[in-house]
């Protein structure tokens, strides 16, 4: 075989593996969480990139970007919450999370999350998205993510509250511990919200025993609120 002949044929390869090594370094790692008006629907890590979504729902069925660039947003393409939800229900673990109900509106240059897991909210309800436990300013395709990122997505009417809950990562079976729970958005005490058996007092602090077990996971949930993140906590 000739040298140029070799060449030719190792290009496309080459070509290849660098694709797959630029897609694979351009992946973000971010934590999705789905809160259910009834349930929790999935919470975990995922792994995604800037890509495209199809629209399912109204008059325009055709596939778009979803990468922030393309979106009316600034600097180069990024992973963002709207893709991290469809990456999470392509999970195993995902499966809580489809059929997704997606609808273009060309006007706004992003998608409407309509449904999640067949969840349709009705009357002032609507799916709201949260970064970093911010509610979202623009649409899913219009938020740049970035490693470590905490995607919320969440039954609300604009002003439910969302739960966030501190607990130690390993406790001493039988010995009493602290457990926090607080507005997500403004870091305030949450008082009333009920954890692993226990209320909240005015400071947001509940003080727990757990008797058995290796490992509790824990969560907050206060009526009018958006269930907590899960806490796990190893005992020992």
């Amino acid at each position: 075989m000739s040298r140029s002949s070799f060449v030719r044929i190792l290009a496309p390869a080459a070509v290849f593996v660098i694709a797959l090594s630029a897609s694979a370094a351009a992946a973000t790692k971010v934590n999705v969480r789905v809160e259910g008006a009834k349930a929790t629907l999935f919470e975990g890590d995922v792994s995604v990139g800037p890509g495209r979504l199809t629209s399912n729902r109204g008059k325009d069925r055709g596939s778009h970007l979803c990468n922030v660039a393309a979106n009316g947003g600034n600097g180069a393409p990024a992973a963002t919450p709207t893709r991290a939800l469809l990456a999470a229900a392509e999970l195993p673990l995902g499966d809580r999370l489809g059929p997704l109900g997606l609808e273009w509106y060309g006007s706004f240059n992003d998608f409407l999350v309509g449904s999640i897991g067949g969840e349709a909210p009705t009357g002032d309800n609507y799916w709201e998205l949260s970064v970093n436990w911010q509610v979202a300013e623009v649409g899913g395709c219009g938020v740049a993510l970035k490693n470590g990122d905490e995607v919320l997505w969440a039954v609300s009417n604009g002003s439910t509250p969302a739960l966030r809950l501190d607990a130690p990562a390993v406790a001493r079976k039988g010995r009493p511990f602290n457990v926090r729970v607080t507005s997500g958005a403004t870091g305030k005490a949450v008082a009333g919200a009920r954890v692993g058996g226990a209320t909240t007092g005015v400071n947001g602090f509940a003080r727990l025993t757990l008797r058995s077990g290796s490992k509790r996971a824990l969560g907050a949930t206060k009526r009018g609120a958006i269930r907590s993140n899960v806490e796990s906590i190893v005992l020992r």
